[in-house]
């Protein structure tokens, strides 16, 4: 008997992967239900692969020193913080006391507030002040997931301060497939697609674009 074909996307596969493709953690399913709570601003939360990929990249690197541009309700960080070494340490940076409120709260919950330290100040002023600070080269992890518009600079001021064999780590690449559409010329859209463009033809870094959710790219600085 031939089966029908599953559209990679569909709520059956994911409830599948659920079930068999990770281990939950009752503190990220607790947080991700406190998440949809809030509505349409739910969508900015990364997916629960998305966010153990992180965890298992972090852990298989042993990677210490971290950045993470755009917190939101602070998922991605603990899955972050989970993969880093006991002693490591993740900057988090968010410009919103709201939604970092919630973060906060769940560190705790996951008894990793300790190796967070969260930082409220736009992005590409933190990043700055570490460049400021010469701490160039010395960052084994970043991940990006803040505003669109400044995704290409994030990309530049995140290839300085990570270290040679580092990764950067880069969410939305695929947009919602808006990336495809070359008579899309909003900021956000034309932004990630130049972006793309640049990553692709970048000497700097190796990287593999993957089609999880809507799309993360990975750096590796060589």
């Amino acid at each position: 008997m031939r089966t029908k074909d599953v559209q990679l996307n569909s709520p059956d596969l994911r409830k599948y992967l659920e079930t068999v493709g990770f281990k939950r953690d009752q503190v990220l399913v607790e947080l991700r239900k406190k998440t949809q709570l809030m509505g349409d601003a739910s969508i900015m939360q990364i997916g629960e692969s998305q966010g153990k990929l992180l965890e298992m990249i972090c852990r298989l690197g042993n990677f210490k020193k971290c950045i993470e541009i755009g917190v939101f309700t602070g998922y991605s960080s603990i899955c972050i913080a989970k993969g880093i070494d006991s002693k490591g340490k993740l900057y988090a940076v968010d410009t919103s006391k709201e939604y970092t409120s919630i973060a906060r709260e769940y560190w705790r919950k996951s008894n990793l507030d300790r190796k967070i330290e969260l930082i409220l100040k736009e992005g590409l002023d933190v990043l700055n002040e570490f460049i400021d600070k010469n701490m160039n080269g010395t960052f084994d992890f970043i991940f990006i997931d803040a505003d669109k518009s400044n995704y290409i600079n994030y990309y530049e001021k995140s290839i300085e301060l990570i270290r040679s064999g580092g990764i950067i780590a880069i969410d939305n690449t695929i947009w919602k497939g808006k990336v495809l559409n070359e008579d899309d010329k909003s900021q956000s859209t034309t932004v990630i697609r130049e972006l793309n463009k640049l990553i692709s033809t970048d000497n700097r870094v190796d990287q593999c674009m993957l089609t999880m959710y809507d799309g993360m790219t990975l750096c590796q600085k060589l």
